[in-house]
């Protein structure tokens, strides 16, 4: 009953090449903290030093952890957003969002964004690679797109 056919228009499908990207996954060794691996991917060996990639992500991680640090306000700010359905975060910032005690001019999600330009601009850009602010990956992995083999 099974007949092989080909599918339709089989020939004429577009082989893409395969993604110049490398991901930097999240390090669950210490727990579920919001953390990187400072695991040089082999995508990115030879074409960045093993202890600049370090420092970048370390210094992320830093601002990462900060936002984590957990308090009595942390706390009851998660149990007043999941009474209201979260729908509180309309109207009132996310720990993420507010002032980091390292510098209390800026938000945490915020300056790793700018932190992330700025190492594109000084660090990947210069050696035709780019940095994706890991927000917009859902603070799943960081993703450096390689501009030029």
């Amino acid at each position: 009953m099974s007949s092989s056919k080909p599918l339709p228009n089989s020939s004429s499908a577009t082989i893409l090449p395969p993604a110049n990207k490398a991901f930097v996954p999240r390090d669950y060794s210490h727990g579920t903290e919001l953390r990187f691996s400072t695991e040089l991917p082999a995508k990115l060996q030879g074409r960045i030093p093993e202890e600049v990639f370090t420092a970048v992500i370390g210094n992320i991680n830093q601002l990462l952890i900060a936002a984590e640090t957990g308090s009595a306000s942390v706390y009851l700010e998660s149990c007043f957003a999941c009474l209201t359905g979260y729908l509180a975060y309309i109207c009132m910032e996310t720990q993420y969002e507010k002032p980091i005690p390292v510098n209390s001019t800026t938000k945490c999600l915020r300056s790793v964004s700018r932190l992330v330009e700025e190492y594109n601009r000084t660090v990947f850009g210069p050696r035709n690679l780019s940095m994706i602010d890991p927000s917009e990956r859902g603070l799943r992995v960081i993703e450096i797109v390689l501009l030029r083999p």
